[in-house]
């Protein structure tokens, strides 16, 4: 006798990972009587005395393959004939990803007027700390070794703000002041992280106004690309 009818059903998939599950069930195997089911995923076992013919398996992430095997173990110890069923799980939105964590970001100057000393790009770390405790929320932003710090409204996966918060113009006497700065970034990549769908990538644009008496009004254009630290 074979374990028939193996089936596989997920959830649309939550960014919170409340629902992440997928619920198997198959049918009993006629002119045999069942003591219990085994259940394999990937070749291991993860649940081996099922007396129903079906199992919710919590232990899954968005976005991976998983294959399972179903034997049925009769009330003489000998196994049915197995059952398998093949899956790739869905993935949430990229735009319902939390933003969250240090960021190493690459900067990239597009444009620059106003300073007296040449602008270039670089590396630096972007912090997200978001202000829901799970799932994706507006979120406060900072940049280490800076006084930046603000909050950026979040519509979709855009998170954005009009500012006024110092970044990396000085004025002519060289201290640092509030600059307007218009931030605009997105997520691009997402993956499963310690139970949740997280923003491993993120791209943008920062433009910087940087004005002050007696000092030419400065301005920098950045394109921003940074990757989620491990």
């Amino acid at each position: 006798m074979e374990i028939a009818g193996l089936e596989i059903d997920e959830p649309e998939w939550r960014a919170d990972g409340d629902n992440w599950k997928l619920r198997l069930s198959w049918q009993e195997p006629a002119g045999v009587t069942i003591d219990h089911y085994e259940v394999d995923r990937d070749g291991v076992t993860v649940a081996d005395e099922i007396v129903r013919p079906e199992l919710s398996d919590v232990d899954v992430e968005p976005g991976t393959r998983y294959r399972y095997e179903v034997v049925g173990v009769d009330v003489d110890g000998d196994q049915t004939g197995s059952a398998t069923a093949s899956i790739r799980t869905r993935e949430p939105k990229l735009s319902e990803a939390r933003l969250e964590g240090a960021f190493v970001v690459r900067m990239t100057v597009e444009r620059v007027s106003g300073t007296r000393n040449p602008v270039r790009g670089g590396a630096i770390v972007f912090s997200f700390d978001p202000a829901c405790r799970t799932g994706p929320c507006p979120v406060r932003w900072t940049v280490r070794h800076a006084r930046t710090d603000g909050m950026l409204r979040r519509d979709a996966g855009l998170y954005a703000a009009d500012l006024r918060t110092p970044l990396f113009v000085r004025n002519c006497f060289g201290a640092t002041i509030d600059e307007a700065l218009d931030v605009r970034v997105r997520v691009s990549k997402a993956a499963p992280l310690r139970g949740q769908w997280r923003a491993t990538k993120i791209e943008g644009t920062i433009a910087e106004v940087s004005s002050y008496r007696g000092c030419m009004t400065a301005t920098i254009d950045w394109n921003v690309r940074g990757s989620l630290q491990s």
